[in-house]
């Protein structure tokens, strides 16, 4: 039997389909959504689809009836009508003059112009939309059909330059809102990207725009479902449980693990990342492909520049509105992280009508914590300091002056000159350590009598940590015995550590002495 053709990277539905690379349906949906809506967006994490799913409405609203043969659609659409189509992508430059946006949109209306048959426009590039719309309608006596691919690169890339930030999104919604005005000539109309910019937002003027990305019906337009991989995905299942010695049982859960639990609604399946699955099928192999085509730099200096508390990721609760904006980001690293696909829906409580999210999967989870783990602690990561194996063999073995050794000296080699509020900074990395052990770690813990830093747990031994800053190892100690941290675990047998310690923001470390004191012994002393 031939090996399957996997799409890993292909973004044209024409060549996916032609040459018989895999191809998961999702033509009804798409179906669906022409006839509902006029003026859509959609906002969906980078390599999610998002440019697979225009390049497959180009092939449609062209008319383009051999391309979907023995798909969902072929037995829905019997008028195959040919649409004239604008196509604006932007992923392929890089933005960081307004001169190079002017000059992008200028060549793709050149190459319209010459697709058409058109005479040579001038002007702004909003006037020149404007003639070519209306040019095309007259000339073909068909609506055109507007698709706009990854719109918000331009504005991504100056984000942290505000002035040309601004001057962006003025040239872009002047652009845009020729739209609005010649709504007589447009068909159907679809933007995407990874981000909206709610407050600011570019599309003002399409006030009937259809912002489909957190609707249930729409959860699965992108990415891959639980149904759709055990549909399409059988024979890449046996491939990769024969070379590694696996059942198939076995391979779906360690798919499911890496890759699965993205959702972007509050009711629907949960949706597999379509690059990574693709990725570990073509090259059977386990690995964090998503997470490594991009680049986490931009995380680590918003967390910096902003002092986010990383601590309270997971878990947190935010509104549709709050989500769909990231106007400011600023006050909120969220949203942010929401619509660019670190983090997804875990839940919804319809009396509050908030979201609860959390990191979709191991995939996502381990490198976010390991990108921001090798810039807070430069070049320790890997090497003796940061050791993980000597980490958890100090814990293990219930050596907890050793492990505050080795905690001191990792944060000593910090550089946090440049963070403004330094709790948050030794709370973020405290957090941060204790994501790269990998161990049962409880951190902020909440009792009746108040608030624990820090739980750490061992098949032997229990750590209960309370921290200080720019205060004094006696009070941190003093606040355990006084608020009874321990005493949740009052019949547990396991040997209980109590540790008191400071972390000065003049030093950028921990001080000593810190105070240690073993409340119980274990069964096995």
């Amino acid at each position: 039997m031939a090996e399957l053709k996997y799409p890993v990277g292909l973004q044209t539905f024409s060549e996916i389909i032609t040459e018989n690379y895999l191809y998961v349906d999702k033509t009804e949906i798409i179906y669906n959504l022409v006839n509902q809506s006029k003026y859509v967006f959609l906002s969906r994490p980078r390599r999610f689809g998002k440019s697979l799913l225009v390049s497959t409405l180009e092939a449609y609203f062209k008319g383009k009836k051999e391309l979907f043969q023995n798909l969902a659609i072929s037995s829905l659409e019997s008028t195959w009508t040919e649409y004239p189509v604008f196509r604006f992508d932007f992923s392929g430059e890089y933005f960081n003059r307004l001169d190079i946006l002017i000059e992008h949109i200028n060549g793709l209306l050149d190459d319209m112009e010459d697709q058409y048959g058109l005479e040579v426009t001038t002007g702004t590039i909003s006037r020149r939309f404007n003639l070519i719309l209306r040019k095309v309608y007259e000339k073909f006596g068909q609506r055109v059909v507007i698709l706009i691919d990854e719109y918000d690169k331009p504005l991504l890339d100056c984000l942290h330059n505000d002035e040309l930030h601004d001057n962006m999104r003025n040239q872009l919604a002047a652009f845009y809102s020729v739209m609005k005005a010649a709504d007589k000539h447009i068909k159907f109309a679809m933007i995407t990207g990874v981000t909206r910019f709610s407050r600011v937002s570019i599309f003002s003027a399409l006030n009937n725009l259809d912002d489909i990305s957190m609707l249930p019906e729409y959860n699965a337009i992108c990415g891959i479902c639980e149904t759709e991989f055990h549909k399409y995905f059988p024979e890449s299942i046996e491939s990769f449980a024969s070379k590694h010695k696996l059942s198939a049982q076995e391979v779906w859960i360690a798919f499911r693990r890496e890759y699965d639990g993205y959702r972007f609604a509050r009711e629907g399946e949960f949706i597999y990342n379509p690059y990574s699955v693709l990725k570990a099928f073509r090259f059977k192999e386990l690995g964090h492909y998503w997470f490594v085509s991009g680049s986490a730099s931009f995380l680590v200096n918003l967390v910096k520049r902003h002092c986010f508390l990383l601590g309270d990721l997971e878990g947190a609760k935010r509104k549709a509105a709050e989500l769909s904006d990231i106007s400011s980001i600023g006050n909120d690293f969220v949203p942010l992280l929401y619509q660019a696909g670190y983090l997804t829906l875990k839940g919804y409580d319809p009396h509050t009508k908030e979201y609860t999210l959390g990191f979709p999967n191991h995939e996502v989870s381990e490198g976010f914590w390991e990108s921001l783990a090798r810039e807070f602690f430069i070049d320790r990561i890997g090497n003796n300091c940061f050791s993980t194996v000597k980490f958890l063999d100090e814990l293990y073995d219930g050596k907890p002056d050793a492990f505050m050794k080795r905690l001191k000296a990792l944060f000593a080699d910090t550089e946090s000159q440049s963070e403004s509020n330094k709790e948050i900074h030794f709370q973020n990395m405290m957090a941060i350590s204790c994501k790269m052990l990998g161990l049962t770690v409880h951190t902020e813990i909440r009792s009746s009598a108040g608030r624990c830093d820090m739980i750490i747990e061992t098949l032997r031994y229990i750590y209960i940590f309370e921290f200080k800053v720019d205060g004094s190892a006696e009070e941190a100690f003093a606040q355990i015995i006084k608020k009874d941290y321990a005493g949740r675990y009052g019949i547990d047998c396991r040997q209980i550590f109590l540790i008191g310690a400071n972390f000065s923001t003049t030093t950028r470390t921990l001080t000593t002495p810190w105070l240690i004191e073993s409340l119980s012994e274990s069964e096995d002393e």
